[in-house]
């Protein structure tokens, strides 16, 4: 069992997920000694983060070193595992493009922001490659499609996506009355775009179950929809997916296919509830607000050493399968978990190899390896995962070549535009931006 890793933490400033994980940490003792370098460009949530993580490895006596720094580079010397979960400029300048966008016609914004997130994540991978080319880079922060793949495409890192979505199919198993702990479910696709294509219970297919209660049960519980505003799983979006698709889409994919849901915030309501969904006006400035609430509740918890941390972060194991797959690989611990990682061998047929696609993967001291998924009725390979395939191509293609043109053809895909002068306007004045310096010298426009 080995007690030297190094696990560094792009974005750590993240303060909640950063402790979660560091939190996973400590009630894993076969990681217990290993060492977690925080990095973040903002040095007051750094050190926030830093204080946190120390009292929770010293409460829950996990034995566990830390340091702390603002230069990636220094992060990344020696580390086994580089956890990169960092969004650029915040949420403050995801907001200040979806303003942009909105100016320009697009209601709920566009995108654009993924490109300067996704051309970052292959700044850090490629410096993995240069400094510690032997580590897993494990990709959490968004967007994990087409950074994934765009990492496998232009480096040798070992690259690994990880997301919680697939947890979907248990909120339908809980929503039917089904123990979970006899349930089953396989959700292949892409992230953020994944369907059930097995659903068991006590080993029988429980897609008739399903079919019932919508039948007879769902009206209902619309009527009565109190849920929370992230909950997407059994919206009427997701019901009217699987009648459309015919197979139940899982976890975010319920607020990610079709623009017809998103019209405008009646239509949002209509399909996602009283709140609009996650993505709406009302629902994300809730989210917002909440993300902003939690960062004070975690910073009060660091200040006060009057207080065991763990009152704020249980000593208990979060569904992250983050640290369950590190200790796999490193300790020969094998399980089978949700993973994004390269279709090769055609894991998902009809798809290139060097595409990044999310499947089931078995993990232990070998590797990772995936688990061939049954191939997509046509309806949903032709309506839903091909579309959505040539939208990540265009993300893709457009920072591996500087081909500006194949920015301007993703946005005129987009149902909102009206004309090519709208978008290429939107797009004029986003990569003339201050902020978006980087990126527009990728594109040969500083």
């Amino acid at each position: 069992m080995r007690t030297d890793v190094k696990i560094s933490i792009i974005g750590a400033g993240s303060a909640t997920f950063a402790a979660g994980i560091v939190r996973d940490l400590c009630v894993t003792p076969e990681l217990h000694g290993s060492h977690v370098a925080l990095m973040d460009v903002d040095e007051h949530r750094l050190e926030m983060i830093d204080r946190m993580a120390r009292r929770l490895s010293e409460e829950l006596k996990a034995n566990l070193s830390f340091s702390k720094t603002t230069d990636r580079q220094e992060a990344l010397q020696e580390a086994d595992f580089v956890i990169n979960t960092a969004q650029v400029g915040g949420h403050a300048w995801v907001e200040a493009q979806r303003s942009l966008a909105e100016k320009h016609g697009y209601y709920r914004g566009v995108r654009l922001h993924n490109f300067g997130q996704a051309a970052f994540h292959l700044e850090v991978a490629q410096d993995v490659e240069r400094i510690c080319p032997n580590a897993w880079l494990i990709q959490s922060a968004n967007p994990v499609f087409e950074a994934c793949t765009l990492m496998h495409r232009e480096t040798a890192v070992k690259v690994l996506g990880l997301c919680h979505g697939h947890y979907g199919y248990l909120e339908i198993a809980r929503t039917l009355g089904l123990e979970t702990a006899h349930v089953s479910a396989q959700c292949p696709g892409f992230n953020h775009w994944i369907w059930m294509t097995d659903f068991r219970y006590k080993g029988e297919d429980a897609y008739p179950l399903l079919n019932e209660w919508i039948e007879t049960r769902s009206e209902a519980y619309w009527a009565n929809d109190d849920r929370p505003f992230g909950a997407n799983q059994m919206r009427r979006a997701a019901i009217h997916q699987y009648r459309l698709f015919g197979l139940m889409p899982i976890g975010d994919t319920p607020r990610m296919v079709g623009w017809w849901y998103h019209t405008d915030l009646k239509t949002k309501q209509r399909w996602y509830g009283p709140l609009g969904g996650f993505d709406s006006e009302i629902g994300w400035g809730q989210y917002l607000k909440n993300v902003a609430e939690r960062a004070k509740v975690v910073e009060r918890a660091a200040l006060n050493e009057d207080k065991p941390i763990t009152e704020t972060f249980k000593p208990e194991r979060s569904r992250e399968q983050i640290v369950p797959i590190i200790n796999a690989l490193v300790n020969d611990v094998e399980g089978l978990y949700q993973v994004n990682i390269p279709n090769t061998g055609q894991i998902i047929n009809g798809f290139p190899e060097n595409l990044v696609i999310e499947c089931q993967g078995v993990v232990s001291g070998a590797g990772i390896r995936g688990v061939s998924a049954p191939p997509f009725p046509s309806r949903v390979m032709a309506g839903a995962m091909i579309p959505r395939w040539r939208e990540a191509e265009q993300m893709v293609e457009a920072l591996r070549t500087g081909d500006r043109n194949l920015m301007l053809l993703y946005l005129l895909e987009d149902h909102r535009t009206r004309n090519l002068g709208q978008a290429e306007k939107l797009l004029d004045e986003w990569l003339a931006d201050p902020r978006n310096e980087h990126i527009a010298g990728l594109f040969g426009e500083r």
